[in-house]
């Protein structure tokens, strides 16, 4: 008992361990750019922010704020301090109503607050300030008292769709006039969605079928040089792809291939890997005897592949769609070296493309990771069972 209890301890730190990184995307694609980098993972921001150098107060997560017509008054309590004295206590006095209501010494919080929004500056209550500034410690502050969080101290309310409405409707830009109220730059999101769905259903579907039949010829033909190709593929399996970058450069330079979706996609038919993973298939799971008897029935050679072998082997044939259309999903060195045009980019080299020239919108590459993992979630949910089943054939002997 109490190793198993040690088993599922270590078990559910690695899914801990994990998961972290995808929660982590997650909600960074729902926090603003105020506060992204406040926390690693959800905005602990409170209802007033200071300024520990400065003294500036301002406002942090409003959604904590009443309802526009119900009044309410914050009482701060400001340390103040140089070094290690303790120079004063300030109270003050916030309130979130209208002007008629407002009292001596109070701050009036503005109706149209926005997040970051300096409410006032804390005075530091110093007696008598250094004669020489810059040979004194600086003055610190420190909000001690009044300050308002929300449930388990996250700022619920300052999490927003705004990265993914920036992302689908475009960024949305500076117009002088009232004519065009509304005006947007599309991201080209659809696009770079379309074309990752196209390549990588293309190259899945017609690599599977190419290895598949590559497989079913080296296991179950008997012809001259069957044992040479068959070497050939195992060896083919050793080179690292990274080497035939260049070489397969030249070969579509030369054939005119480049800046298609052809060259893209002819290259990656028939992987070795693919070939050698299908012949061993089809060597356990379909039998002889299988193939002699539809031969006997007058059943042809494609009907039978089609009708009778590619069954035999679905488990197989799941896996491998699935491996390989995640592979070409996830593409993203190729795609950059065969395509020159930005609107033929699939979703992996569209994505880096949203950095700018002079910063990283964090949020939006957040936002539209999130939306490149949905489709092959998806995928693997339709397969999942195909794709195990083909990850243990053979596995266990029946």
């Amino acid at each position: 008992m109490k190793r198993k209890l040690i088993t599922y301890a270590i078990l559910l730190a690695l899914a801990a361990v994990s998961i972290t990184p995808f929660l982590y995307m997650l909600s960074s694609s729902v926090k603003p750019r105020s506060v992204f980098f406040s926390s690693p993972f959800l905005p602990t921001t409170p209802l007033f922010l200071l300024d520990e150098s400065t003294g500036d107060l301002a406002a942090g997560d409003i959604s904590l704020l009443p309802e526009p017509g119900t009044p309410q008054r914050y009482t701060l309590e400001i340390d103040v301090f140089r070094g290690d004295q303790n120079l004063s206590t300030q109270t003050i006095t916030l309130l979130w109503g209208s002007p008629d209501q407002l009292a001596e010494n109070e701050v009036l919080i503005p109706p149209d607050i926005d997040v970051n929004q300096s409410l006032t500056q804390v005075p530091s209550g110093e007696a008598s300030p250094p004669t020489d500034p810059t040979t004194a410690a600086p003055l610190g502050f420190e909000l001690t008292d009044g300050n308002d969080r929300g449930l388990a101290g996250v700022a619920w309310g300052l999490l927003t769709a705004d990265n993914f409405d920036r992302l689908f409707r475009g960024e949305p830009l500076d117009t002088d006039g009232d004519d065009v109220p509304d005006a947007r730059r599309p991201t080209g999101v659809w696009r770079a969605l379309v074309n990752s769905i196209f390549y990588a259903s293309v190259s899945a579907l017609l690599a599977t079928l190419a290895s598949a039949m590559g497989g079913y010829s080296l296991a179950k033909f008997r012809y001259r040089g069957r044992a040479t190709l068959d070497n050939a593929v195992l060896a083919s399996l050793v080179i690292p792809g990274a080497v035939l970058i260049a070489p397969g450069y030249q070969v579509l330079y030369g054939l005119g291939l480049l800046d298609t979706y052809a060259g893209l996609i002819l290259p990656a038919l028939g992987p070795a890997f693919g070939v050698y993973l299908f012949r061993q298939a089809m060597i356990s799971s379909v039998p002889d005897g299988i193939l002699e008897a539809a031969r006997i029935d007058g059943c042809g050679e494609i009907k039978m592949f089609f009708v009778i072998v590619l069954p035999m082997v679905r488990p197989m044939t799941g896996a491998f769609l699935l491996i390989n259309y995640l592979g070409a999903w996830n593409n993203f060195i190729t795609p950059q070296i065969v395509l020159q045009s930005p609107e033929k980019y699939p979703l992996a080299v569209w994505i880096a493309q949203l950095r700018g020239v002079y910063g990283i919108d964090y949020g939006l590459i957040m936002a539209g990771t999130l939306v490149a993992i949905a489709p092959p979630l998806v995928l693997f949910l339709m397969l999942q069972r195909e794709f195990i089943s083909g990850l243990t054939a053979g596995a266990v002997k029946g």
